[in-house]
């Protein structure tokens, strides 16, 4: 399904994709919550991981030609920056705004230059899809 979806979004010669927002599967984090057998759709930090997965996929898929969207738990800088890292050009956040407020964001960004300036990146530009090469 990615190698089509990225496929058409190459010929179709998109903007942009968002990566990814909710998912019926249930992975390993929350197998063990009672609530795990609900149906419907799970969003946020249980799915980071599987987010992340799916956005290297993409980013290699795509070869890096169409921008990626990172979104699915980011609550913190280094949450942001592995999104980066997996592929994303920009990074959505959600829950994490609702909760924290617009305070979030200058921490989000201070985190942020502390993971660039960590791993010797002079932009973000630079990390993007890094865990990919």
């Amino acid at each position: 399904m990615r190698e089509v979806g990225s496929e058409v979004a190459l010929d179709l010669h998109l903007d942009g994709l968002i990566i990814s927002n909710t998912t019926i599967s249930r992975p390993e984090a929350v197998e063990s919550n009672p609530v795990s057998e609900e149906g419907g759709g799970l969003s946020g930090k249980p799915l980071f991981n599987l987010s992340n997965d799916i956005l290297k996929d993409m980013y290699v898929l795509t070869k890096g030609k169409i921008p990626l969207v990172g979104c699915g738990g980011v609550s913190s800088g280094e949450d942001a920056y592995k999104k980066i890292r997996a592929g994303a050009t920009l990074v959505q956040l959600y829950t994490a705004f609702a909760y924290g407020g617009p305070a979030l964001i200058p921490q989000i960004k201070a985190e942020l230059a502390g993971c660039l300036e960590r791993d010797g990146f002079k932009s973000i530009y630079d990390a993007v899809g890094a865990d990919c090469r």
